[in-house]
């Protein structure tokens, strides 16, 4: 499968932009034929402007998942609507339920607001999906994610509205890809706000294998607050990541920090994706 990263943090070249948030084109060659997968669309129309760089029309693709409801991943939708408007073929949009509820990070006396335009929530092309939903034979959307290892602790910033008020965020609204070519098994997340241990552990059980490689960001990073997951729990991370057998690639809210960490610890079984970088996994 090969995967190209349309939008994150960084970018070493001109030629694209940078911004906090993610979106990644996903070319898998499924047992129904080749799929392509729009991933996430960034916070705004960023994304469209480093697709058209590298020559990607975003309007052929075969489908879009939103991995969840903060507006670094999903604030460029209504940009994307609208530029595939007029396609002969528009993909289906898969998005959890729940990503439309508002969603705010920070501190009570310094909330601010990270969800999804509201406006959007019916729109046609939105498909919501369930706990486990197969898009295709060898790619399955999952959500139903225990908490057997840690989360991150960047995760008690961060809420959403129920019942009229604001609560923690339990993250129902997250969803992780498994992508499955033959033998080889893939999971892509986005932020792993579930923790990217445990929705490892989902994925192998769904797949009844271990995974070969594991794309995504693993939040040890807070850009509202401005800090980073403790080092020794990096560590631990790492420790633990390094007991399975996969290969990562990792960008975005994983942060640099933490990533120069991982590197120690892993050493090239870890690679950190940037704006307009690809790579066969």
């Amino acid at each position: 499968m090969k995967i190209t990263v349309l939008l994150e943090n960084a970018t070493p070249s001109s030629r694209f932009i940078a911004k906090h948030g993610l979106s990644l084109l996903l070319d898998a060659a499924t047992a129904a034929g080749p799929c392509r997968i729009l991933f996430d669309v960034g916070p705004d129309e960023s994304m469209l402007a480093n697709a058209r760089a590298l020559g990607v029309d975003v309007a052929a693709v075969d489908a879009v998942v939103l991995s969840h409801g903060h507006a670094d991943h999903g604030g460029g939708l209504a940009a994307y609507l609208e530029a595939t408007s007029a396609a002969d073929r528009r993909a289906p949009i898969y998005v959890r339920a729940d990503a439309f509820v508002p969603h705010a990070s920070g501190a009570v006396a310094q909330r601010h607001a990270i969800g999804l335009d509201g406006a959007l929530a019916m729109h046609p092309r939105l498909v919501k999906t369930d706990t486990i939903n197969v898009l295709a034979p060898g790619l399955t959307l999952f959500s139903d994610v225990a908490r057997a290892h840690a989360e991150p602790s960047s995760n008690s910033r961060l809420f959403d509205e129920r019942e009229g008020c604001w609560q923690p965020d339990h993250f129902a609204h997250e969803q992780s890809l498994l992508v499955q070519e033959g033998e080889h098994t893939v999971l892509i997340a986005g932020c792993a706000h579930a923790g990217i241990l445990n929705i490892m552990d989902r994925a192998e059980e769904l797949a009844g294998r271990p995974l070969d490689a594991v794309v995504g960001g693993f939040h040890l990073m807070s850009p509202s607050a401005g800090t980073v997951e403790d080092p020794e729990a990096v560590r631990a991370l790492a420790h633990e990541l390094g007991r399975r057998g996969a290969r990562y690639y990792t960008f975005h809210c994983t942060g640099l920090a933490a990533y120069s960490i991982l590197r120690d610890e892993l050493g090239d079984r870890v690679q950190y994706l940037c704006c307009g970088s690809s790579v066969e996994v």
